[in-house]
């Protein structure tokens, strides 16, 4: 894990984020690449200059120009004590409740013959960063952080979720609306949807089964974010009911522990503390996972972990130590959460 980099996306990336997401069933419009204050793209790199391994898309607020729409996943019971009835249903209703929330989002990574403990690693990675790019500029994001993850699609690539709800209203095809017009096709697919509360036992049960189900491959990342401090968040997104986590930004470990660091260097290689390390500013991210120590204010590091960094000493970073118990974690077993 200690080779990989992360970095600011650049115009040469788009070929490869592109397949990534398309890989990870998420195929877009064109990829935009701004880095601003509100919004960066990150990559995972092998070592500087090396293959792309994955990307993330950090959004500091959405929902403020374009409405973003999610069912909540609820339920109501139908209790009747003379009659003997008690009867809950599982139930979902349209709404906005996530609007103004920082966001992790276009999360994607290479699979193909890469052993999940190497996918963790990568996504680990980006997930950090991010997290810690967050505490870099605290009061530009919002208190509340989420991250949708893809719900299930059959061998045609078809949700059976859309299939079973959304389809009855709108007949776009989710992932051909979604290489054409990005994910604000959603924005525009809810106006048809139905406002009022909707019994998930009228679906089919293939879409009540889809409800908050992470498709198989994500699992990997749900372990990663959940890792991280993030929850279900009893949301679900509208085309195909992949679950939503969420967090409260000020919980998150990463974000508590960054702080500013003045950076030292250090000639002789020994024990270290694995810190996450990132330099630059908007437009030039660079991360690194770095073997230091740790002395007051200052932290020490190795000449290739400058070179990695494109640092110099005496400058002033942003760092947070790295979870070390994270890759002996176990991926992938998780179910659908209850209502």
């Amino acid at each position: 894990m200690n080779h990989l980099r992360i970095r600011t996306a650049g115009a040469d990336d788009l070929g490869v984020i592109t397949a990534l997401l398309a890989d990870c069933g998420r195929p877009s419009g064109p990829v935009a690449l701004a880095d601003t204050a509100g919004e960066s793209m990150l990559v995972a790199e092998s070592g500087a200059g090396g293959a792309v391994l994955g990307c993330l898309r950090l959004r500091a607020a959405i929902g403020l120009t374009l409405p973003r729409y999610w069912y909540h996943v609820g339920c109501t019971v139908h209790a009747a004590k003379d009659l003997q009835l008690f009867h809950r249903q599982r139930t979902l209703l349209l709404g906005n409740n996530h609007t103004g929330a920082s966001e992790l989002a276009e999360i994607a990574w290479a699979r193909s013959g890469v052993p999940l403990a190497a996918q963790a690693a990568v996504l680990n990675l980006l997930v950090q960063t991010a997290l810690l790019l967050i505490a870099r500029r605290r009061d530009g994001f919002a208190s509340h952080l989420i991250v949708e993850l893809p719900g299930p699609r059959d061998a045609a690539g078809q949700a059976p979720f859309w299939q079973g709800l959304g389809r009855q209203f709108c007949r776009l095809d989710p992932l051909l609306a979604r290489e054409q017009f990005g994910d604000a096709w959603r924005a525009h697919a809810a106006t048809l949807l139905p406002r009022q509360t909707v019994y998930a036992s009228f679906l089919s049960p293939a879409a009540q089964d889809a409800i908050a189900h992470a498709a198989p491959f994500s699992r990997v990342l749900q372990d990663v974010l959940e890792a991280a401090g993030m929850r279900y968040s009893h949301h679900i997104s509208i085309d195909d009911g992949g679950p939503v986590l969420e967090a409260d930004v000020d919980t998150l470990g990463t974000v508590t522990a960054g702080r500013l660091w003045s950076l030292v260097q250090r000639d002789a290689a020994g024990p270290g503390v694995p810190m996450l390390v990132v330099h630059g500013d908007a437009g030039n991210w660079h991360a690194v996972i770095a073997q230091a120590t740790l002395h007051g204010g200052r932290l020490a590091l190795l000449p290739d972990d400058f070179a990695r960094l494109g640092a110099h000493a005496g400058e002033q970073v942003w760092a947070a130590p790295l979870r070390s118990d994270f890759d002996a974690m176990p991926a992938g077993g998780h179910s659908a959460p209850d209502a």
